[in-house]
């Protein structure tokens, strides 16, 4: 095997739902969460997605993206921050939960994983997912997929990240982590700009066609090396031919 690590996205890849059902679904539930707080919802909405955005965008290597957001978030409210973070904290541990009747798990995921660690013991396997979100999420997110922790030797999230996918330096802070090269590496993901522009900074890519997102923002310098479900990448994995 000429790679050395694994690096799989989550939602759409892994795990599988509507996105839109679950945005809706998740704002909803946090703008109940935090109504004595917030009491407008259009506003907490608002102010939710752009300071998410903003945290895609950061690119300060001495705050985590987690503090990016909280520090784009809190000034715009008049509420201490302490309490503005221990209720997103609250929500995760509660309120999220509704998020669990949308999560299936992605046909062929479990199998793949098993055959690389059986097969492929050396790899290093990472959850890497756009951490915008902090750990409790994507452990639950993973849970309710049943896809298992002991599969992965990194999950990315806001707590341990200083950047998100957007950045270039999201990929090279996971192989600093991990110690492995580009070129030695496949980044497995469903979305066309945040996966599959890995490929500009020497990853190899595959495209999991089950859920595309950004399908039309992919470049000619962001075409993926392979494509299909994840049952095709396991294909091509027992057949030696990635």
């Amino acid at each position: 095997m000429k790679y050395k690590a694994f690096l799989f996205d989550l939602d759409g890849t892994l795990i599988n739902f509507d996105f839109q059902i679950f945005i809706k679904t998740y704002l909803g539930a946090a703008s109940q969460f935090f109504i004595d707080l917030i009491p407008n919802p259009e506003i907490f909405f608002k102010e939710l997605l752009s300071s998410t955005d903003v945290m895609e965008k950061a690119n300060n290597p001495d705050t985590t993206a987690l503090d990016d957001f909280l520090l784009d978030f809190c000034p715009k409210f008049e509420v201490n921050c302490d309490e503005i973070t221990n209720r997103f904290l609250q929500f995760y541990q509660t309120g999220f939960n509704a998020i669990k009747p949308l999560i299936t798990q992605m046909d062929g995921a479990i199998p793949l994983l098993l055959d690389i660690k059986r097969i492929y013991p050396d790899i290093k396997v990472v959850l890497a997912t756009n951490p915008v979100y902090p750990s409790i999420a994507i452990e639950k997110r993973m849970e309710w997929g049943m896809i298992p922790q002991k599969f992965f030797d990194l999950i990315t999230h806001a707590e341990n990240s200083c950047f998100c996918k957007l950045n270039s330096k999201y990929w090279f802070e996971i192989l600093e982590k991990i110690n492995v090269n580009p070129s030695s590496s496949v980044v497995i993901g469903n979305d066309g700009l945040r996966d599959m522009g890995a490929k500009k900074h020497g990853f190899k890519t595959f495209l999991v066609e089950n859920a595309l997102e950004n399908e039309d923002l992919i470049t000619l310098d962001t075409k993926p090396d392979f494509k299909g479900t994840l049952k095709d990448f396991h294909s091509l994995l027992i057949q030696e031919r990635i």
